[in-house]
């Protein structure tokens, strides 16, 4: 066929058209969560490859994450839109009153709410050759609606981390099915923070590695010829704070054993009272609050608005919160253990990750940027909220965003001017009624 050999360069340009022909023709999107990442890291600790994707691409200081600000309700409400109440994901735990029992991970705890659709399912949903992955995403391997999505990984401890992001370059690049958004989740500086404290030599080392794998992602996008086709999203779903053990609360000392249920953990701590006895318990905490001075006792009724928390059965009759710095009597239990596991003397210098106060603590908020195709580049945006991610993954997506929270402004922020016969991220937002989702909708 051909008269003259075929040169080297040739046959890579071939190998090059072939990987951009496997990938999804609509806009493509990664997101990935570091868990725990505390939006200032980047102010002590030497990041240089996320330090490149903040100059290049866009972000903001910091994200207003979702109350409690623990990591199973902030990556529910990151996937979804709305608040915790509405989702129904209200903490790591929660004890529920149709069944009588504390519940933890499993797909009675997101499945909640059948209105809600987190943005793997509504991307798949949209149909025409779209594909959704999730990879150890809170949440993410369990069906919503009846339905599966394409591909998912559960959560793996230990899961190696580059096995995870070549997994996530895979789907991208399948040849029958290719990924057009892929949420990818690693647990870290979360895990050893919580033993360890944030201000820890071994944070500081989870940081550096943190940093290289986010190095290694963008090599491997530009290895395959992704680099300008692919959008990239960073982010985490809480910050954390270091706590020592003279600032442990024994609040179960105020209040008698076996009239109560617990469910949560520091500072938040769900208090529920046996028949008959809700007032009891709440006035011997009240009592205790104004003894200690440093934790704060609510009931349900008593909850912020602007929590957007008590509109939901699972939200507990009572709620115990330690003041910023403070932590509750899970700590009490848990420090021994971590010394003994992780083989370290504890002393009251000893200091433990802390995360789950209100979101307006400085040290409770996340991390936000982006790099692509469809993202603004050298951008610096003021901070919005956790719920407003939703809208931004659809504009990106190109596709029409269900109803939620959030709202539409900081996606015309971070996206781009749309190219020739794309939708400009004006049109995607106004395809939807955006009016607000509330629990009783």
């Amino acid at each position: 066929m051909f008269s003259q050999p075929i040169s080297l360069k040739f046959l890579y340009f071939l190998v090059l058209i072939s990987s951009v022909t496997c990938i999804s023709k609509h806009p493509v999107l990664i997101v990935v969560s570091f868990d725990a990442f505390r939006y200032n890291f980047f102010e002590t600790e030497n990041l240089p490859y996320m330090q490149l994707i903040k100059t290049k691409g866009t972000h903001a200081e910091y994200l207003y994450n979702v109350f409690p600000t623990k990591t199973f309700p902030n990556h529910h409400s990151i996937a979804t839109g709305v608040f915790p109440e509405v989702h129904g994901v209200i903490g790591n735990s929660y004890y529920d009153p149709e069944i009588k029992k504390v519940m933890k991970m499993g797909p009675g705890m997101y499945n909640y709410n059948d209105r809600v659709k987190p943005i793997w399912r509504w991307n798949e949903d949209q149909g025409n050759g779209r594909y959704s992955g999730t990879f150890m995403w809170p949440g993410g391997d369990y069906s919503y609606q009846g339905k599966n999505i394409t591909y998912s990984v559960g959560f793996q401890a230990g899961y190696d981390w580059k096995k995870r992001v070549d997994q996530v370059i895979k789907w991208i690049l399948d040849p029958d099915k290719p990924a057009n958004l892929v949420m990818l989740y690693f647990e870290e500086p979360d895990t050893h923070g919580h033993a360890f404290g944030p201000n820890s030599v071994i944070i500081k080392d989870l940081l550096e590695k943190l940093d290289n794998i986010t190095g290694y992602l963008h090599a491997q996008l530009e290895h395959h010829n992704l680099s300008d086709k692919v959008n990239v999203v960073q982010l985490s779903d809480h910050g954390m704070t270091a706590v020592s053990p003279p600032f442990f609360i024994n609040i179960t000392q105020y209040i008698t054993n076996g009239t109560y249920e617990w469910a949560g953990a520091s500072p938040a701590i769900q208090i529920i009272p046996h028949e008959g006895h809700e007032d009891i318990i709440y006035s011997a905490l009240k009592k205790g609050s104004k003894e200690n001075g440093h934790f704060k006792v609510y009931k349900k009724s008593e909850y912020l608005d602007r929590w957007h928390y008590k509109n939901n059965p699972r939200s507990p009759p009572i709620l115990v919160m330690a003041d910023e710095g403070y932590a509750l009597d899970d700590l009490i239990i848990s420090a021994p253990q971590y010394a003994k596991k992780y083989n370290f003397t504890l002393t009251n210098q000893s200091e433990f990750g802390v995360h789950g106060y209100d979101y307006t603590v400085k040290d409770m908020h996340p991390y936000f940027m982006a790099i692509g195709p469809k993202i603004k580049k050298e951008t610096k945006v003021d901070p919005f909220n956790t719920v407003d991610l939703f809208n931004l993954f659809c504009a990106i997506l190109e596709i029409s965003p269900t109803k939620n929270n959030g709202s539409s402004t900081p996606a015309s922020h971070v996206l781009a001017a749309a190219g020739p016969g794309k939708y400009s991220v004006g049109t995607i937002l106004m395809m939807s009624k955006l009016g607000g989702f509330e629990a009783s909708d």
